[in-house]
């Protein structure tokens, strides 16, 4: 009958992909990267800007074009004299080759623009990359944590199953008095209530996790690593010029830049060169033509053409009230502004970097002291169970001790779970998220 009934469990777990996985944080940012949408977007925008900048560099080369048509008109036009043209089946057929020569710096300036797109396309990449990483880490230590303490309030039943053992067995003896076990049992009861809360929220950061890494909601996962793992130290403080953020607002400078002078470009003269070859015929003339008689004859003659046309083009703008100036002024008043923008981001990424390190430093003493405070709690507690046990203790004392066992366990656990958060916080500030 068992048997039958594992096979039942285990046939239900494989249909519903019920079967626990076990992931570790490296494993969890790995498939973060690879499922979430965000990174496809930055991925895909990248692509684009590849081929906005081979786009832009088509503008150095000649543009080839080709053309042809055929023409049926009738009736027959009639021109001067006594002549009419006869355009029925006329082809015309032809090629231009147009290669700029001086554009005023706009293809120059259009392929700068074209690469600055691309660098900043590739640092909202690394910024996005970075992102998900952390939401990634966070949402895994989360998960490790609310586990963690889950296994701290089982201990802290277990504690307290063998303190109602005990007081069962001592109220039989009649040595103690039943309001002892109905205070134990509440405290039980307590225990179970906070248990069932703690597993609330472990579902919760469970599915939260699922979401980032691309699971399944009803896909179980078991972390590989604890809280109790090596401690990565803080080190000295490391700047922001490896953030992309910064890279971007930059890059932004360096784009008005460019803008200027494509704006200029639209007032400078440019210079370009056609070269074609054309054709066109069966164009027939016809009329009438005295002959050596002093009589008059019918006269027909066909026309065809084949040759090349060569062409240079100069455009100078001579006057435009003032447009042109006024346009540039705009835009060097817009590469002010990036480059306040810039000095105003700079300021606020450091203090940002400076904070987030300032709380990876601090962290790590709080685990000292809460690591201190849990080593007292479990001397406590263990001296309170012995003293208790040989009736030195009152159960009062026993209950209290327990209860500052608990606390200062959920404050260690919390202090870990805090540092290692903090220290994501301060290396996404720097850029240097791995």
């Amino acid at each position: 009958m068992k048997l039958r009934i594992l096979a039942v469990f285990f046939a239900f777990a494989a249909v519903f992909n019920v079967f626990p996985i076990e992931l570790s944080l490296k494993e969890c940012k790995e498939r973060a990267l690879q499922t979430d949408e965000d990174m496809k977007i930055a991925q895909n925008r990248v692509n684009q800007s590849n081929l906005d900048k081979g786009i832009a560099t088509t503008a150095y080369l000649p543009k080839i074009d080709g053309m042809g048509g055929a023409f049926y008109l009738t009736p027959d036009p009639s021109m001067a004299g006594m002549m009419d043209m006869q355009m029925r089946g006329v082809y015309l057929a032809g090629f231009s080759l147009t290669q700029p020569i001086y554009t005023g710096g706009k293809i120059i300036n259009a392929n700068k623009l074209a690469k600055a797109g691309q660098e900043v396309a590739k640092d909202q990449l690394e910024a996005t990359r970075m992102d998900v990483l952390a939401e990634a880490e966070k949402s895994y230590w989360m998960y490790v944590a609310v586990l963690s303490k889950i296994d701290m309030i089982k201990a802290y039943m277990a504690q307290l199953d063998t303190i109602y053992d005990y007081t069962k067995s001592a109220y039989e003896l009649g040595l103690t008095t039943g309001l002892s076990i109905s205070r134990v049992e509440s405290r039980r009861s307590e225990l179970h209530y906070r248990l069932r809360q703690a597993e609330s929220g472990a579902d919760l950061c469970r599915l939260a996790l699922c979401r980032i890494i691309g699971a399944e909601e009803t896909e179980l996962i078991t972390p590989t690593e604890d809280l109790d793992g090596l401690l990565p130290q803080p080190g000295n403080f490391i700047g922001i010029d490896s953030r992309p953020e910064l890279h971007m607002i930059q890059k932004n400078v360096d784009v008005k830049k460019y803008d200027v002078k494509m704006t200029l470009a639209d007032f400078l003269p440019t210079i370009g060169l056609q070269l074609g070859w054309n054709a066109f015929g069966n164009i027939k003339m016809k009329s009438m033509v005295q002959g050596p008689d002093g009589n008059y004859y019918p006269y027909t003659s066909t026309m065809n053409y084949k040759g090349f046309v060569g062409a240079v083009s100069v455009s100078v703008p001579i006057f435009h009230w003032g447009e042109g100036y006024k346009k540039v002024k705009k835009a060097k008043i817009e590469v002010n502004n990036a480059e306040l923008s810039l000095e105003k981001n700079r300021k606020l990424m450091e203090l940002q970097a400076h904070q987030a390190y300032s709380n990876f430093t601090d962290g790590l003493e709080l685990i000292k002291s809460a690591e201190k405070a849990f080593s007292e709690s479990q001397l406590n507690l263990d001296m309170m169970q012995d003293q208790y046990e040989h009736g030195l203790m009152t159960l009062t004392d026993l209950l209290e001790a327990q209860s500052q066992w608990h606390t200062s366990y959920s404050n260690l656990i919390e202090a870990k779970t805090q540092y290692r958060i903090n220290r994501i916080d301060y290396l996404r500030s720097v850029g240097l998220l791995e």
